[in-house]
């Protein structure tokens, strides 16, 4: 069985108990095996496989995971556990309620914000600032909705003041943009996070655990949409010296305010690496030890 074949530190954390538990795993240091065996834990201990949740970045890690459990239990049992990337997983169960949701690509929906900005006669404002091309504004909007709950006018003016002067054509644009894609049914992947936290939110989705793989790439509203899950028990597995999505967002006070945003927290621990030199291994310390410490670490 998937737990025989983990060292102590894995243990521990794969067999925690129920509550708010906070993975710190290096790479090399088994993160994927104390997963699976985490979800081998649940399903011995009676958890419901629907009940379980495991969310990633990607849908092969996802698949890889459910695998690898998939040599200890039935597929009748592992086709049940939900999985997939916070998109995927969203847009399945909004696809479930509403089969007229329909997913655009980043391209298409650029274009349509494009129409719509370029009604707007910027030309004969009599304004010292130059406005954002079409382009960046959309991108800026996209930024804004991975990065803040904020009224996007908040979180704009506090990066640029400047604009102020612009800022209600800025909100007529993304009005007339967001009210069009309600029109007909277009969802970003933006929306497909932000529409399913709100149906969160006004109607309870009941899952007995939920696992985040890389959660210190997590971004603001992946966080939020955590929340909106209101379950009583995550495991949440992560490395704050791997953050690599800054550029969507990443949100890298996830992970290290955890401790403090859910009750009764618990942080483990994964030291022992099973992939690098000891050598490697010195010199990756030396390279972090000036890391700001969120948590104590050692390779």
């Amino acid at each position: 069985m998937p737990l025989s074949t983990l060292n102590v530190e894995q243990l521990s954390a794969a067999t925690a108990p129920m509550g708010n538990n906070l993975i710190i795993a290096s790479a090399g240091t088994g993160k994927t095996s104390t997963i699976v065996g985490r979800i081998a834990h649940l399903l011995h201990s009676g958890i419901e496989p629907s009940k379980i949740l495991l969310l990633t970045f990607t849908n092969k890690a996802a698949g890889e995971m459910l695998e690898r459990v998939g040599r200890y239990f039935p597929p009748s049992v592992v086709s049940k556990i939900e999985s997939g990337t916070f998109h995927a997983v969203s847009y399945r169960w909004l696809k479930s309620m509403n089969q007229e949701v329909t997913l655009k690509q980043p391209s298409e929906l650029k274009t349509l914000f494009r129409s719509i900005y370029e009604k707007r006669q910027f030309k004969r404002l009599n304004h010292d600032v130059q406005p954002f091309s079409s382009t960046y504004l959309y991108e800026q909007y996209n930024l804004y909705q991975n990065a803040s709950l904020e009224g996007f006018d908040v979180w704009f003016l506090e990066k640029y003041s400047e604009h102020r002067p612009l800022i209600d054509i800025y909100m007529n644009i993304i009005d007339e943009y967001e009210i069009t894609k309600d029109r007909f049914g277009f969802v970003s992947f933006n929306d497909l996070l932000l529409k399913m936290r709100q149906v969160l939110l006004e109607t309870k989705r009941e899952m007995s655990e939920v696992l985040v793989d890389e959660y210190q790439d997590t971004n603001t509203l992946q966080s939020a949409l955590i929340d909106s899950l209101q379950s009583n028990s995550l495991f949440c597995v992560g490395d704050y010296d791997q953050s690599i999505y800054a550029f969507n967002g990443a949100n890298i006070q996830n992970i290290a305010t955890f401790g403090t945003r859910y009750s009764n927290a618990t942080v483990f621990t994964l030291s022992k690496n099973y992939r690098s030199t000891a050598s490697i291994l010195s010199l990756a310390n030396r390279v972090i030890e000036r890391n700001e410490r969120i948590y104590p670490k050692k390779l």
